[in-house]
């Protein structure tokens, strides 16, 4: 199989005469070792017609949500129910951050529903790289970079928000370096209200929130630490609300804040 065939097989997916027959195909095709990587590379291709990359990228989410997790038979004398070769979930984890970051809004948003499930099975066993990945991209100084980065931040911090402290402890020690960082950047995002930066603030503010909604993580973010986070949160609700989607983050920031003090006055009761 190659990609240009590939790109024919999935165009014919969107056409409702050829749907059944292209769908077969994928289905006698998927398995092969190389599929899926072969799948990345016509998403990321500009000069693919973008229906065509659409499919594919809503393909390959099916196939990382029921696939990428190795399985067990029901039954010793059944066969090994199928998963993503160990050598394509490889070439993923290495693809799939520039992926994220490349891709433009309407495949991004299928790609992070990738990244989550990725992230729950993998994170940090066989990928610890996307630490430092996004460690990487923060580093950048172009803001739709930054963006991607932070999506991915947010998925690897929202396979934690419900887990209990000692869970948490990976989730802890790539904070303890990135957290930092993204303080940084929103600091810098704040002077800017272009609608690059707005949006970097917006998943800033998504990533901190999910870390914190349901548990303070106070061995992560000191009494000095928060203390800055407040005022930042303040600096937010105070300035001038220039368009509608700063609205969004006004809103966000004000719910983060008082989810956080709510917190804080129950360790007070408690304590």
């Amino acid at each position: 199989m190659d990609i240009p065939k590939l790109v024919e097989i999935l165009r014919a997916t969107i056409v409702p005469s050829q749907r059944e027959d292209a769908e077969a195909q994928l289905f006698q095709i998927h398995k092969i070792i190389g599929f899926a990587p072969m799948v990345i590379q016509i998403i990321m291709a500009d000069h693919i017609d973008m229906p065509v990359r659409q499919a594919g990228v809503i393909y390959l989410k099916n196939m990382i949500t029921q696939f990428w997790q190795p399985r067990e038979a029901d039954n010793s004398r059944d066969p090994v129910p199928f998963n993503i070769h160990e050598q394509d979930r490889a070439e993923i984890r290495n693809a799939i951050i520039e992926a994220v970051i490349e891709a433009p809004d309407i495949i991004r948003v299928q790609l992070v529903v990738c990244i989550n499930n990725i992230v729950k099975h993998d994170f940090p066993g066989r990928w610890p790289q996307i630490v430092e990945k996004i460690s990487l991209y923060l580093q950048y100084t172009d803001y739709r970079t930054w963006v991607g980065a932070l999506m991915c931040l947010h998925q690897l911090i929202k396979n934690y928000e419900y887990k209990n402290l000692e869970e948490r402890a990976p989730l802890n020690e790539a904070l303890e370096h990135l957290l930092p960082m993204v303080y940084e950047r929103m600091v810098h995002l704040l002077q800017d209200t272009s609608e690059l930066s707005v949006l970097c603030q917006k998943m800033i503010l998504k990533a901190f929130y999910a870390l914190t909604q349901y548990f303070l993580p106070q061995d992560l973010i000191t009494r000095d630490a928060f203390g800055l986070w407040m005022q930042v949160i303040r600096d937010v609700i105070d300035r001038p609300i220039p368009d509608v989607s700063l609205m969004t983050s006004r809103r966000l920031f004000c719910a983060a804040c008082s989810s956080r003090f709510a917190t804080l006055e129950e360790d007070k009761r408690g304590g």
